[in-house]
């Protein structure tokens, strides 16, 4: 595999040619099996989109690029370095730029290294041929351009992406793994050997830019001459995009595709961290993908070298309006009193500050279930009591906004312990399953605001009564399980209050506790987690 390198421009355009002219003096000049020269004459933004997609390599965009240098400067780059800008008010002979047009491009797939060779123009204007200025500079810009086709060929494959960490673990993989992470926090992890290897973090996903990064990253490390990976493992969740690119991806290389629940991940990492290949797991955080399609996120799980399996969760509850029930936990409240058996009456109304209207809505979609998904997430739960004591946004603006506040309120609380007030939950099993159901004090709150000097007690009671009722199923798992070996993992113990709380509460059990102290334990080491259980598995295990 080598590269295309591409020149785009206009010969009507003055300065416009120079990325045709380039290319086509390095067609005549470097005779190379790994070059395949191309001119994109004319193309406007959609067409380079449209013909991005068609190629298999990685690309050298050649084109005159407004880099704010002084004319005839040539720069070398990866558009995602910033060097192109997205000028939506401005005219490109691309009816676009090219900024834009990779934008586009990379939305619709394409995943393959790009670098761009561009040229600061002198003129733009519209007449035949290049400026004075700029036909002087084709000697040292052909010369330059030769040098970047020469280095890009000769380090091809691409270096890895940059090392986070190297853990070592007391198995063999049966295979390399690649492992591609999740969409919110995505940092990918190599396995061979005895070692799993997490690199630096793409980012959140929902940027182009982290999205093209990770695309690259992960072709660099399918391409590597000495240890390409036979498996990819990805999320269950079939809508994200690594779980999208890695099904691609198996399915063009005829790779193994193991795909791996989101709590089951982040339990898994922990045991990787620990070298543990048993162990009963609480996972917490906002939400994953469920076996059963709903949103799983208070989970107690049994891991083994032969699978694993749900032993316990909170209740779910709907979420009217899904994401906008989490941008908004009023709505989380308002659901739960609900699901509680409250009357959401003109008093409740006026304490939640929703108009007849809005209760009526999102009460019919909880009731019917319109785009209401169930949720059994300990985010969630930590939202809607935020929103209930009144340290919660109407409007959240980041992940975990009501549940830091919440937690920084409870830190204020500087009483003695029977002076907390009591908040009930129920402990029940349902087909099999212990199941936390949190109906019993949403039934409990009152409708009447609760005074300021109030709030640190019923912030730090909420606390003490989640660790209760995670110890609670711990304490049956152990029953069920026999085990004694407990990992805590998931992005809710950064909850520092919690986790002090229920760790106390877990020592009184006499198990041999394990959270995270090399990796985060939240999304970030998640592709750990996916090695740990993809690196074990026979090929009956792949999908």
């Amino acid at each position: 595999m080598g590269w295309t390198v591409i020149g785009v421009g206009s010969r009507g355009a003055r300065d416009d040619a120079i990325g045709l002219l380039l290319v086509e003096a390095l067609a005549q000049s470097t005779a190379s099996p790994g070059l395949t020269p191309l001119l994109w004459e004319d193309a406007d933004a959609l067409t380079v989109a449209h013909d991005l997609l068609a190629l298999t390599e990685p690309v050298l965009i050649v084109d005159c690029a407004n880099m704010g240098l002084e004319g005839g400067a040539w720069r070398h780059f990866r558009p995602r370095d910033g060097e192109l800008k997205i000028t939506r008010d401005a005219l490109s002979t691309h009816g676009l730029g090219m900024a834009e047009a990779l934008e586009i491009a990379c939305g619709l797939g394409f995943d393959h290294p790009v670098r761009v060779f561009g040229v600061q123009p002198f003129d733009l204007s519209p007449q035949p041929g290049l400026t004075p200025e700029m036909a002087q500079r084709m000697p040292e810009l052909l010369t330059g351009l030769q040098t970047v086709v020469t280095r890009l060929l000769a380090d091809w494959p691409p270096e890895v992406p940059e090392v986070q960490s190297v853990l070592p673990v007391p198995l063999r993989f049966v295979r390399p793994v690649l492992a591609l992470g999740i969409e919110s926090k995505n940092a990918l992890a190599f396995g061979e050997g005895t070692s799993i290897t997490l690199f630096q973090p793409c980012g959140d996903l929902a940027d182009p830019m982290a999205r093209s990064a990770m695309e690259q990253a992960v072709t660099a490390l399918l391409d590597h001459p000495i240890h390409p990976p036979e498996v990819l493992a990805v999320d269950l969740h079939p809508d994200l995009y690594p779980s999208v690119l890695g099904r691609r991806l198996a399915a063009e290389r005829s790779l193994k595709l193991v795909v791996v629940q989101h709590h089951q991940a982040h339990a898994a990492a922990c045991m990787a961290e620990h070298g543990l290949h048993e162990a009963l797991a609480v996972t917490c955080d906002g939400m994953g993908y469920g076996l059963d399609g709903t949103i799983w996120g208070a989970e107690l799980l049994h891991l083994h070298p032969q699978g694993w399996s749900r032993l316990g969760s909170f209740a779910p509850i709907p979420l009217p309006g899904g994401d906008a029930a989490v941008r908004q936990p009023v709505r989380q409240l308002l659901a739960r009193l609900l699901t509680a058996g409250v009357t959401i009456d003109a008093a409740w109304q006026e304490r939640l500050g929703v108009s007849p209207l809005e209760c009526d809505l999102w009460s019919r979609q909880c009731g019917q279930g319109i785009h209401a998904p169930m949720s059994h997430a300990a985010g969630r739960l930590f939202d809607a009591f935020a929103a209930w004591l009144g340290s919660a946004p109407r409007f959240i603006a980041h992940e975990g906004e009501a549940a830091m506040g919440l937690e920084a309120v409870a830190h204020g609380w500087q009483g003695k312990p029977e002076d907390l007030p009591p908040l009930p939950f129920a402990l029940r099993e349902e087909a099999g399953l212990i199941r936390v159901d949190w109906s019993p004090l949403f039934a409990a709150l009152p409708v009447e605001p609760v005074p300021e000097a109030e709030r640190p007690a019923w912030a730090y009671g909420f606390h003490r009564a989640c660790a209760e009722a995670l110890a609670a199923m711990v304490q049956q798992g152990v029953q069920k399980t026999g085990l004694q070996s407990v990992v805590l993992s998931g992005g809710v113990f950064l909850n520092r209050l919690l986790k002090a709380l229920l760790l106390a509460r877990l020592q009184e059990l006499n198990v041999q506790l394990f959270d995270h102290r090399r990796l985060t334990t939240g999304d970030g080491s998640l592709a750990v987690g996916q090695l740990w259980v993809a690196g074990r598995k026979d090929d009956s295990s792949c999908v």
